[in-house]
């Protein structure tokens, strides 16, 4: 049995502290990836500490005490693009606390990235994409290039494992996420974007069949793998065994079989549960219906992210996103209809958008009038095509990655083929005015918010908005 110490970053102020939606997110965002990880090492018999840095108040304090108390044989840390020299600090200071630490790390940027990660920083080993039973191989056998999925180091080398990109197929084999690990209480959303606390993050399936040039997907793969009914329902009652009150699916595409997704909540309604719910990694707008609407709703989910991204046909054919400007008029409609809050996300400066574009996609936003709708300037991230073209094209700024979040102005990181800085961020500041600053808008979510209990909250989010 061996000690590992999970790590989740303090990240919240790196990426958000810019970001017009601020007031609508919580650092208390459930580190899903290293959870499903503990939960792997915990089955295979490995002691298991989690240290989650974005809900701590004194990061630095906390992990030189976990290193000190807990004396882990290996650790592990999970990071995005802007993090990973965060993540490479997080080493640094590991080996400098004990160096006989082994380090692995996961998550989107090692996933993209393994050898310049193993190459600019003291880790010792990443897995590259699903990880669940992974880590424990590398700590009972010695990190070795059958090993699936991972690169380590050995006499001064990348080494790679011969196997690249092995997917847990039968999702239902693997361990609920160790919840267990974690203080419940800091884990909460500001009343905006959840209805209760503290709240728990799930999957009910992998993968996503869609090739939408923005979109990395080294981690789960385009095959999709689904939980059947009963485990993602046996999942979310353990959740709230555990006294969590509201849960987030955070799948790619939570809907993709609509039959399975009906049947998820018809296994609710079944057994009695009452909680709510929100499918926070958004619906595609093809992937809904009358019927499962209306099981949703009926099952406790209250609200339904569509991702739109564009308001011009051209441009979603562009970015290969594969739906029409009809079904997500169509799909937002019957959401409403079902008697479900309705969210829409936007993107700006996408591959070869001009302000025509632009334009259409802030009155396509209008004209959907969802319950809220959010517009963000598109960061090229490594391991997308669409980063590569950029590449290849000379048009990537820098590859200092700690600057690829929303405080970062876009030319910093990328020129876009045909618009200027000044008129992107032109654009984002008007596409957030021209849906919020809407007399009918206001009136419309004044009731809405004074039924729900929810105006004060809005009211406050409202002046915490970035608008400029």
């Amino acid at each position: 049995m061996a000690k590992v110490l999970l790590i989740n970053p303090a990240y919240y102020e790196d990426i958000f502290a810019a970001s017009n939606v601020r007031a609508a997110i919580s650092p208390g965002t459930p580190p899903q990836g290293l959870l499903s990880v503990a939960a792997g090492l915990l089955k295979a018999g490995h002691q298991v500490k989690l240290l989650d840095l974005n809900v701590s108040e004194n990061p630095a304090a906390d992990l030189d005490r976990a290193v000190k108390d807990f004396a882990p044989a290996y650790a592990g840390i999970t990071s995005t693009t802007p993090l990973i020299k965060k993540a490479g600090q997080l080493a640094a200071t590991l080996k400098a606390l004990n160096p006989k630490i082994y380090i692995l790390a996961g998550g989107p940027h090692p996933s993209a990235l393994p050898h310049e990660v193993l190459k600019e920083t003291a880790i010792d080993c990443v897995v590259r994409g699903e990880g669940d039973f992974i880590f424990s191989r590398v700590i009972d056998e010695g990190p070795h290039a059958g090993i699936p999925n991972i690169f380590f180091k050995k006499d001064g080398a990348v080494i790679a494992a011969e196997t690249q990109g092995a997917l847990t197929e039968n999702l239902d084999t693997l361990p609920f996420p160790a919840y267990e690990l974690l203080d419940s209480s800091k884990y909460h959303q500001p009343r905006l974007s959840s209805r209760r606390s503290p709240l728990a993050y799930m999957e009910t399936s992998r993968g996503c069949y869609a090739r939408c040039v923005y979109c990395n997907k080294n981690i789960c793969g385009f095959r999709l793998r689904m939980k059947t009914p009963a485990r993602v329902v046996d999942e979310m009652e353990h959740l709230l065994g555990l006294g969590y009150k509201e849960i987030h699916i955070i799948d790619d595409i939570f809907t993709a079989d609509m039959a399975r997704a009906q049947a998820v909540c018809e296994e609710i309604i079944k057994r009695g549960l009452s909680f709510p719910w929100y499918p926070r990694g958004g619906i595609r707008v093809d992937r809904v219906n009358p019927g499962l609407l209306a099981a949703m709703k009926k099952a406790g989910c209250y609200r339904i992210p569509f991702g739109v991204e564009s308001g011009s046909q051209r441009v979603l054919d562009v970015i290969q996103k594969r739906i029409t400007l009809e079904q997500a008029e169509n799909a937002v409609r019957l959401a409403r209809e079902a008697g479900l809050e309705t969210e829409c996300y936007f993107m700006l400066a996408l591959p070869t958008e001009t302000e025509e574009d632009i334009r259409k996609t802030i009155a396509f936003a209008v004209k959907l009038n969802p319950d809220y709708a959010k517009f963000a300037v598109t960061i090229p991230l490594p391991g997308t095509p669409m980063f590569d073209q950029m590449a290849r094209e000379g048009r990537i700024r820098t590859k200092d990655w700690s600057k690829f979040t929303f405080s970062t102005p876009p030319h910093e990181l990328f020129s876009h083929e045909i618009l200027s800085p000044e008129t992107i961020d032109r654009w984002r500041r008007t596409a957030y005015r021209s849906f919020y600053f809407r007399p009918g808008y206001a009136v419309r979510t004044l009731g809405r918010t004074l039924r729900d209990g929810t105006f004060l909250y809005h009211v406050k989010a409202f002046f915490q908005t970035r608008w400029s």
